[in-house]
C-alpha cells in the first residue's frame, strides 16, 4: 500500500482551506449543534481572527495561546493564527491550577485567548495579556487586506513552526513538542489512505479538538472533500444518537469511551451508517461488540503528539491485538537498550523517523537537551515497549517511562504528584498506575504519606479537585507512612515497580466521582 502518493507537496493546513475553497466555497466542512459550517465560511472566520489578532500586534512567529473546547470558533481562531504565520499553543482546556501556570508561561506567549466560561482558571494561573475569544473585535475583511492575507502564504515554509502541543514529562514538568506547517498536512493524508476517506464521508468526533486528532483528522476531511461532525465533549448516552443524526460513516474514540459504548446499547443494524470505527487502545469487549455484533470494522493506530501514527490500521490490513501496521512515511523499529534492532516477536523499545520531510515533530520547545535525548542514533525514541510480528504489524507492550494514559490523555506523572504534595498536611505522595482492564488504560493509584497528624483526608480529595484537571484525578488512595518504599541508592527515587497495584484490600480508598 503507497500510502504517499501526491501530485503536489503539502505546505499547510491553510493551502489546503484554500485550495478546498477554490473547488467548492460552500461544501460542508464541519457539523455541530444543527449547524454547518463550510470551508467558504471558515476561511472567510479565519481571515477576520487573523486580520483582527494583526491590529492588536500578533505577527508572524508569536505564539498564541488558545484555551477553548470544540466550537466553530475554535476552529476559525486556529486557522487564523496559522494564517498570521503565528504559532498556535494548543492549551488542554481541562488544565488548571500548576499545570496550566506551567503551559501559559513555559510557551511565552504574545496573547493568552480563551473562551469565555474559561476566565476563571486562566486568571488564577497566570497574568498577563489575556482575551476572551468572544472579545476579539473581528470586522470583515475587504478585498485587499483578504488578498494581502492569502499573498503572505508563500512567504511561509512547510518546516516553519505552526503549534506547540504539550505532552506529559517523565522527570519534568510536561515538555512543548513543537509541529511544523506541513506536519498535520502530510500526516491527514496517511489517515485518508488508512480510512479510505472520500468525499461522501462524515465523521463523528467526541474528541477533544486541543489534541493532535482534532488537527490532523480536520485536516483529513479538507483534503478528501469530506465533512466532520463533532461534540463539544463525550456523551456515552448520545453517541449513537449523535451518529444517527448526523449521517456519519467512521466514528472516533478512546480506549475507556469505547469500553463504556461497548456495555451499553448498541444500536440496531441498519439504523446508521457507521463502516468503520478508529480509536487507541481497543479494548477486547470494543472488538466484540462492534465487529462481532455489528459488523462494524474497527481499526487502531500507534501514535504521540510527536507524529501522529506511525502504524496504522485500514480495513484490508488489520490484525486484532495489534496496534496498526506502518506505513511507508515512517520507519519503524524495535530495538534493545543499545539501540540494536531486535527480530520479530521479541519485546523491545518502539523508535522511528520519517522518510519525507515534515512527517514528525522538530523537537521540544526551549529543551535542546530532552530533543537531543529522544532523537538520540537518528531514531525517534517513544518510551514504549512493543514488537513487530513477522507480517509487519506493532504491538504495544507497555510503557517504559512514568507516565499514564488515562481518558485519551497522557500526564505527567512529575507535574500530578508535585500537585499533589502541595495538599496541606501532606509529606509525600507517589503516584502508580493500575490497569483498567476494561478500557485499556490507567487509573490512578496514589499512596499519600501525611506530614505529622494533619492530614484530612476529605480535605485531600478537595484539594485534589481544585488543582487537578478531571482526567488527571486519583482514582484509588492509599494513606501510609512510606515504610513499604524502596528508595533507588544515590538518586531517593522509589522503585515504583515494587509497589503494590491492590485495589481491593481494606486500606484502600476509591475516590468517589
Amino acid at each position: 500500500m503507497n500510502d504517499v502518493s501526491r501530485s503536489r507537496p503539502r505546505v499547510s493546513p491553510v493551502d489546503d482551506l484554500l485550495c478546498a475553497v477554490a473547488q467548492d466555497a460552500d461544501r460542508s466542512l464541519l457539523r455541530w449543534r444543527g449547524e454547518i459550517l463550510s470551508v467558504g465560511e471558515l476561511a472567510d472566520r479565519a481571515r477576520r481572527v487573523a486580520a483582527a489578532l494583526r491590529s492588536r500586534g500578533v505577527s508572524a512567529g508569536d505564539r498564541v495561546a488558545l484555551v477553548s473546547g470544540n466550537s466553530f470558533d475554535r476552529a476559525a481562531w486556529m486557522f487564523g493564527i496559522w494564517w498570521l504565520g503565528a504559532v498556535e499553543v494548543s492549551v488542554n482546556v481541562e488544565l488548571r491550577g500548576p499545570m496550566l501556570a506551567h503551559v501559559l508561561t513555559d510557551s511565552d506567549p504574545a496573547l493568552i485567548a480563551f473562551q469565555d466560561d474559561c476566565l476563571g482558571q486562566v486568571r488564577e494561573a497566570v497574568s498577563g495579556d489575556v482575551l476572551p475569544m468572544s472579545e476579539l473585535a473581528e470586522a470583515p475583511v475587504g478585498d485587499a487586506v483578504r488578498d494581502e492575507l492569502d499573498a503572505a502564504q508563500r512567504d511561509f515554509g512547510p518546516g516553519d513552526l505552526a503549534t506547540i502541543l504539550y505532552t506529559s514529562g517523565t522527570t519534568g514538568p510536561a515538555k512543548g513538542v513543537m509541529l511544523p506547517r506541513a506536519y498535520f498536512s502530510n500526516l491527514a493524508e496517511i489517515w485518508i489512505g488508512r480510512l479510505g476517506l472520500t468525499a461522501d464521508d462524515i465523521g463523528y468526533f467526541p474528541l477533544p479538538f486541543f489534541h493532535v486528532d482534532g488537527h490532523v483528522k480536520l485536516t483529513a476531511c479538507l483534503q478528501s472533500g469530506s465533512s466532520m461532525a463533532f461534540r463539544e465533549r463525550f456523551s456515552a448516552s448520545e453517541y449513537f444518537a449523535d451518529v444517527r443524526r448526523f449521517g456519519a460513516t467512521w466514528a472516533s474514540g478512546v480506549g475507556a469511551m469505547l469500553s463504556i459504548l461497548a456495555q451499553g446499547e448498541l444500536p440496531e443494524p441498519g439504523s446508521h451508517r457507521l463502516t468503520r470505527m478508529i480509536g487507541a487502545p481497543i479494548p477486547r469487549i470494543a472488538y466484540e461488540a462492534f465487529e462481532d455484533r455489528l459488523g462494524i470494522p474497527v481499526l487502531t493506530l500507534f501514535g504521540q503528539t510527536e507524529c501522529d501514527g506511525i502504524a496504522m490500521d485500514s480495513v484490508e490490513q488489520r490484525r486484532r491485538g495489534a496496534a496498526g501496521r506502518p506505513h511507508d512515511a515512517i520507519e519503524v523499529q524495535v530495538v534493545d537498550e543499545n539501540d540494536r534492532p531486535l527480530p520479530a516477536g521479541e519485546s523491545g523499545e518502539v523508535v522511528y523517523r520519517p522518510r519525507h520531510p515534515y512527517f514528525t515533530a522538530l523537537g521540544y520547545w526551549r529543551r535542546p537537551e530532552a530533543t537531543v535525548e529522544a532523537w538520540r542514533n537518528l531514531w525517534f525514541h517513544t518510551g514504549d515497549s512493543g514488537h513487530l510480528d513477522t507480517d509487519g504489524f506493532l504491538y504495544f507492550d507497555g510503557r517504559r517511562t512514568d507516565s499514564f494514559r488515562r481518558r485519551g490523555e497522557n500526564i505527567s506523572v512529575w507535574e500530578l504528584e508535585h500537585s499533589l504534595n502541595m495538599a496541606g498536611g501532606v509529606r509525600e505522595c507517589v503516584a502508580v498506575a493500575v490497569r483498567d482492564e476494561h478500557g485499556g488504560e490507567d487509573e490512578i493509584k496514589v499512596f499519600v504519606v501525611p506530614d505529622g497528624e494533619d492530614l484530612v483526608l476529605e480535605e485531600f480529595v478537595e484539594h485534589c479537585r481544585a488543582v487537578l484537571p478531571r482526567f488527571a484525578m486519583p482514582r484509588y488512595l492509599t494513606v501510609t507512612d512510606g515504610a513499604e518504599f524502596v528508595r533507588s541508592a544515590g538518586t531517593g527515587v522509589v522503585q515504583k515497580h515494587l509497589l503494590s497495584r491492590d485495589i481491593t484490600s481494606p486500606e484502600v480508598v476509591e475516590v468517589p466521582r
